[in-house]
C-alpha cells in the first residue's frame, strides 16, 4: 500500500538544495533543522523536522519528519533513484537498514512517497510503526545514524546522519503533539 502524502514546497525547497528560501530555523552547530506551524484552521500541528545527511554538500539528501495528527511521519528523500518505474509499479520499495550508533543494525520495509500526487523514485515514506520506529532512533541515539537503501535492481546506497540537535527541534516543534 503506497502512502499518500503530498509533500510541503518548504520540505521540496530544502531537499532541493534551496536553504536560503526555506523558513527553517538551524538548530546552531548541526544539520538539523525544523519550522514551528500550526494549520490556521485546525490548530492542528504540522511542523517539520529535517536532518540533512552528513556527505552531501548539495543538500538534496535529508530525513525529515512531518507532523500529522500528532506525530511524526518520517521520510527518506535523496539525490539518488532508490527504484525504477518499473519497482514502483509492482509495489516494490526497498528495504532500509538503519545502525544507530554501534547498535546492530535493523532493517524495516519502505513505501515509494509520492510529491505532488505522483511517485517520487527519489523518496521513501513509512507505514505508521515504521514511523514510530524511526523517530525513536533519531531521538534516542547518541551521535549518528547510518542508513543503507537496499535496492532490488542496483548496488546499496549509504547515508549517515548526524543525530545532533534533533531532540531539541522535536522540542521545538512541541514532538509533534
Amino acid at each position: 500500500m503506497k502512502k499518500h502524502f503530498k509533500l510541503t514546497a518548504l520540505v521540496l525547497c530544502f531537499m532541493l538544495g534551496s536553504f536560503a528560501n526555506a523558513e527553517l530555523q538551524r538548530v546552531p552547530g548541526t544539520n538539523t533543522y525544523y519550522e514551528k506551524d500550526l494549520d490556521a484552521m485546525t490548530d492542528a500541528n504540522t511542523s517539520m523536522v529535517v536532518v540533512a545527511e552528513i556527505n552531501d554538500t548539495q543538500g538534496e539528501t535529508a530525513m525529515a519528519f512531518i507532523c500529522r495528527d500528532g506525530k511524526a511521519s518520517a521520510f527518506l528523500n535523496t539525490k539518488n533513484n532508490l527504484m525504477s518505474s518499473g519497482e514502483y509499479d509492482l509495489e516494490r520499495s526497498p528495504n532500509l537498514m538503519y545502525r544507530v550508533d554501534s547498535q546492530q543494525a535493523k532493517t524495516i520495509p519502505s513505501q515509494t512517497g509520492l510529491t505532488s500526487g505522483e511517485p517520487d523514485l527519489t523518496l521513501l515514506a513509512f507505514d505508521d510503526a515504521r514511523d514510530a520506529i524511526l523517530t525513536a532512533a533519531f531521538t534516542n541515539t547518541t551521535s549518528k545514524i547510518v542508513m543503507r537503501v537496499l535496492r532490488n535492481n542496483g548496488s546499496a546506497l549509504d547515508y549517515t546522519f548526524s543525530t545532533g540537535g534533533f531532540k531539541e527541534a522535536m522540542r521545538a516543534v512541541n514532538s509533534c503533539k
